[in-house]
């Protein structure tokens, strides 16, 4: 159990460093940031607890605002993904799965874990960018920024599960 725990924040903390360091000052078309700090709470395992979940969300969020410099907007988008994935999860793994399932293209099959990283990578960005506009007047650059920081996001996640796979 520690020893997956520390698999776990070391993951996390090297995903940390990517988006701080590099993400962070790529915007495409000066329109959003690629978020891949998602995929730590995306990849939980079967087993995990909502309560676990909503830890692991807030941790992650609450340090990547401290960095970003987004008070609280990251902290609330990642709490909410925390709080979707497990029953999510249990939803879309396939009927045979063992009790500890880590998400991936292996244990889900490519079509359910491709459906499963862009809803909650959607639902993500929807409260994220929502919660950064916080206004109906600039709709349509809240709507280019989602969908620009959406479409890189799941780009560079996909690499990211290529590689760890």
């Amino acid at each position: 159990m520690v020893v997956a725990f520390l698999k776990r924040l070391a993951w996390a903390l090297l995903l940390l460093a990517l988006q701080v360091l590099v993400l962070d000052q790529v915007h495409p078309w000066g329109y959003g940031a690629p978020l891949v700090c998602s995929l730590i709470v995306i990849t939980l395992p079967l087993g995990t607890s909502r309560s676990e979940a909503l830890l692991w969300g807030f941790g992650v969020g609450l340090v990547a605002d401290i960095f970003a410099g987004t008070p609280g907007i990251g902290s609330a988008a990642m709490t909410l993904v925390g709080l979707v994935q497990p029953p999510l999860l249990e939803l879309m793994a396939p009927r045979d799965s063992d009790e500890e399932l880590h998400p991936s293209f292996s244990a889900m099959g490519r079509w359910n874990y491709l459906q499963f990283i862009a809803l909650l990578l959607l639902l993500h960005h929807v409260v994220y960018f929502g919660l950064e506009g916080f206004s109906y007047f600039r709709l349509e650059d809240i709507a280019i920024s989602m969908g620009v920081s959406y479409a890189a996001s799941l780009l560079i996640i996909l690499l990211i599960e290529k590689v760890r796979s």
